[in-house]
């Protein structure tokens, strides 16, 4: 039987957040070692971008679809790839670097770009020198990949500490599309490391929360 796979991290207080503004906190409320009935406990997530996290179009979009808006298939892909592209530093990941991949899908509907940089997860650099998306990527994917409805990654947000003016730029771009183009969801923090070359399906499971704007998923992968 083929192994399941999570592609996302746990949350914990531990949890990195972009600019190392936010936290998660954790509280215990209740629990059966000190005499109550169960366990149970506060979670409190002081930014709902923090950790693995969609990005819906109404993160930058004032009137684009909320997380509970979209069709719930469009949480399921069966078409994905996943490609490698190393990192160590930040830099701003462009059109350049997807010229020379050839394994990527024309059917593509989900884009994994793997690019070792969760390795630095526990560190500063994590957050402060992380790479980002060029924002002429976004229409360059849609004219390749017209099936594409979501791209995600193992960096800390789509838009780089160092190049924060192209970052919403490029948050706009993918999320916020004009002439009718069609928005590109945005999964940024993912846990790639483990992630084998070919994937049969990926389910991306949001918290469905009313101002839906984004927020925290579990992702599964077989």
């Amino acid at each position: 039987m083929q192994d399941y796979l999570l592609l996302s991290h746990i949350v914990s207080q531990l949890t990195p957040a972009y600019g190392d503004k936010d936290r998660v906190f954790i509280k215990t409320n209740s629990a059966i070692s000190k005499g109550d009935t169960a366990n149970t406990s506060c979670w409190f997530f002081s930014n709902n971008h923090i950790g693995t996290h969609i990005d819906s179009a109404h993160h930058f979009c004032e009137n684009g679809q909320k997380t509970f808006e979209i069709p719930i298939r469009d949480y399921f892909y069966e078409k994905v790839s996943i490609v490698d592209i190393p990192c160590t530093e930040a830099k701003l990941i462009d059109i350049e670097d997807f010229k020379t991949l050839t394994t990527i899908k024309p059917d593509t509907e989900l884009l994994l770009i793997r690019t070792g940089y969760e390795n630095y997860r526990g560190e500063d650099k994590y957050w402060n020198d992380n790479p980002g998306l060029a924002p002429e990527l976004a229409d360059y994917f849609r004219e390749l990949y017209p099936a594409l409805r979501c791209v995600g990654f193992d960096f800390i947000s789509l838009t780089s500490w160092k190049f924060r003016v192209e970052g919403r730029a490029s948050h706009k771009a993918f999320l916020c599309p004009t002439d009718g183009k069609k928005s590109i969801l945005i999964i940024e923090d993912m846990a790639l490391l483990k992630a084998p070359n070919e994937i049969d399906l990926v389910v991306v499971a949001p918290l469905m929360v009313e101002d839906g704007n984004g927020g925290a998923v579990t992702i599964f992968a077989k």
